[in-house]
């Protein structure tokens, strides 16, 4: 099924999030020019930061997915990058709120969370369901006159070229063994009857949206688009992936890693070494970004 995933060991729904902390926002327009701490959204993810960022990297997890499915990146990354990892409902820390009523809302959602990060270079990556998502947050971003610089979509077809499926609307074991396929015989959580109760309703609401989801060719970005593809994934082939070149008047490269669906987690160094490629050089050095001494 395009967009799902199969959970990971630190990334599904009743699992505990594991420590995360964000960069202060400053409220430049608070009164008597105090700086003041916005409250966090739940939909973002923020990690320890030593020092301001050169640019952000947002990330946007699978179907069935979380923001703990990112973790890892963090040391990984430079630390001039801040990491950002995007946290639907119904899972982890927000697992007993509402979950969204369509993927078009939860873009709009994320991009009104997304709108006091403008101060640095913006960069959204979106894996399988997440790419959807991503699409369609970067279309409301630059609408709103704030494009992100690069949006980056790993493993899921071009918007117009979604494949048909109604998976949502069948019994739990299609689900199950739809992300058991998916998870290439990695152990699962839903091998757990307890945690698979808890699971179950995120991952069919998740099915339920990308399932449900129909881009617009219409409907196209201007900026920089990179596609990365599993070699040997069967839920998106070549077609479908070049057909994202028609989703933006910018699509800069097509990069191919070993692997199938989750060619990220076997690929994990290689393909933060091609996102830290693909951000180089956003932004200004990290050394201008600290303020000036007399």
């Amino acid at each position: 099924m395009p967009g799902a995933g199969a959970p990971l060991a630190a990334g599904y729904p009743g699992q505990p999030c594991g420590r995360s902390c964000r960069w202060p926002d400053i409220d430049p327009g608070s009164r008597g020019g105090c700086a003041v701490r916005k409250p966090p959204s739940a939909w973002l993810r923020r990690y320890p930061q030593s020092r301001p960022p050169r640019c952000r990297l947002v990330c946007l997890p699978h179907a069935g997915g979380s923001a703990s499915f990112f973790n890892d990146w963090r040391d990984q990354l430079p630390a001039d990058i801040e990491l950002i990892s995007v946290q639907y409902p119904g899972r982890e820390e927000r697992l007993g709120e509402t979950w969204p009523g369509s993927l078009e809302w939860m873009a709009g959602t994320i991009t009104r969370a997304l709108s006091d990060l403008a101060d640095r270079p913006l960069v959204l990556f979106g894996h399988s369901m997440g790419a959807a998502v991503a699409f369609e947050v970067a279309l409301r971003l630059q609408q709103q006159g704030s494009a992100p610089q690069r949006l980056i979509v790993s493993a899921h077809p071009a918007p117009h070229r979604q494949r048909h499926s109604e998976l949502h609307l069948g019994p739990d074991a299609g689900l199950l063994a739809d992300v058991r396929r998916l998870s290439d015989g990695q152990p699962s959580p839903l091998d757990d009857p307890a945690l698979r109760e808890l699971y179950l309703p995120a991952l069919r609401n998740d099915y339920r949206l990308i399932e449900s989801y129909r881009g617009d060719a219409s409907r196209t970005l201007d900026l920089p688009l990179s596609v990365c593809l599993g070699a040997q994934d069967r839920e998106v082939d070549h077609d479908e992936a070049y057909a994202w070149a028609e989703s933006s008047r910018q699509v800069t490269d097509f990069q191919t890693f070993p692997g199938g669906h989750f060619y990220l987690r076997q690929q994990q160094a290689e393909v933060l070494r091609h996102l830290t490629r693909l951000l180089a050089s956003l932004g200004e050095p990290a050394w201008q970004c600290w303020p000036s001494t007399p």
